[in-house]
């Protein structure tokens, strides 16, 4: 069911995270077409041709709940294990430039964080005499929070195992799910004390891990980045979180806000909020995408047509001299 959120900026999550996620329901039976569909992933996702870097955080969500559905408790504990160790703490550890302490490299992963997933947040924190690492997140009573909660505790550990050269074991573990048996099967919390209906996820680190020095081989050159703001308004991400489904054509606004996870009355009032109609901005943005096409001399005017949503170049010729009072290739040949 469609949650009416605060009003604020669309969560985002960049393509190459989905991607990971995505790639985690090869090992499923049967296609997994179905199941991306399902997720509101677009069709796409692996396309080099497309030109978008974010979607839309509920395409991740749908994807963990999607696997958590379809195995088996220790086989999907096994799989984001596998799959965080080998492939995507890699992929964060690459960017950080930080070593001189524990601390200084967490603080710095939060910080990337921001870039990958917009409304998840990750700090650290002293209290009650300990050090921890801690998340917070929204969402406790939907249908997909525990298992991610659950790859959340398994990035953690896999994350804390990796910077620490396996030192690190946690003596307290706070999570937000009301049951702590699916946490206390992960290895590195096999002696852990858990404490359940936290306000947050945290694990406790030693002072003396936090406070020592880093040496990861990974840890050399720092990749740029550049995140998108959390207080970013809602128009600039609901274009970034709608991008990639152009494709789909005027996409219709019920669809819109299936995608966003909205009702169409919130999505409605938010734009109206920017003093914009959902219609306007969906032809807008179909219509920069389009002219953005055109420039690229390699790709056919049918091509186009049949990317934007159109059934055939007929159709989308007349839609293009209505609103630009030229013919898609009268427009073309201002770059030639």
């Amino acid at each position: 069911m469609p949650l009416d959120a605060q009003d604020g900026s669309i969560p985002l999550i960049q393509r190459q995270d989905v991607t990971f996620f995505a790639s985690l329901l090869r090992g499923l039976e049967g296609s997994i077409y179905p199941i991306l569909q399902q997720a509101k992933v677009p069709i796409d996702l692996y396309s080099s041709e497309s030109n978008y870097d974010y979607l839309p955080e509920n395409t991740v969500k749908n994807l963990i709940q999607a696997l958590g559905e379809r195995l088996e408790l220790q086989e999907f504990i096994r799989l984001i294990s596998s799959a965080c160790k080998n492939i995507y703490i890699p992929m964060f550890i690459r960017r950080l430039s930080q070593n001189d302490s524990l601390r200084a490299v967490l603080d710095e992963f939060a910080e990337q964080l921001k870039s990958n997933i917009t409304h998840t947040k990750v700090y650290t924190q002293f209290s009650g005499g300990s050090w921890w690492l801690v998340r917070e997140k929204e969402g406790v009573d939907e249908l997909w929070f525990t298992h991610a909660e659950l790859f959340s505790v398994i990035f953690i550990c896999e994350l804390l195992s990796a910077l620490t050269a396996n030192k690190w074991r946690p003596k307290q573990v706070g999570v937000q799910s009301s049951n702590a048996s699916v946490f206390c099967t992960l290895p590195q919390l096999a002696r852990s004390q858990f404490f359940t209906n936290r306000p947050v996820t945290a694990v406790s680190i030693d002072e003396n891990l936090m406070m020592a020095p880093v040496c990861h081989p990974y840890i050399s050159t720092k990749e740029h980045v550049t995140p998108v703001s959390s207080s970013a308004c809602f128009l600039g991400t609901f274009k970034l979180a709608i991008q990639p489904y152009l494709s789909m054509g005027k996409l219709p606004i019920k669809a819109a806000a299936q995608i966003l996870n909205l009702h169409v009355r919130t999505l409605q009032r938010r734009l109206a909020k920017e003093q914009v109609q959902y219609g306007a901005v969906i032809e807008e943005m179909v219509l920069e995408q389009t002219l953005d096409l055109l420039k690229c001399p390699s790709l056919k005017i049918t091509s186009i047509a049949i990317r934007m949503g159109y059934s055939d170049a007929a159709h989308f010729t007349r839609a293009f001299k209505r609103q630009m009072n030229m013919t898609p290739t009268q427009y073309r040949r201002q770059f030639i």
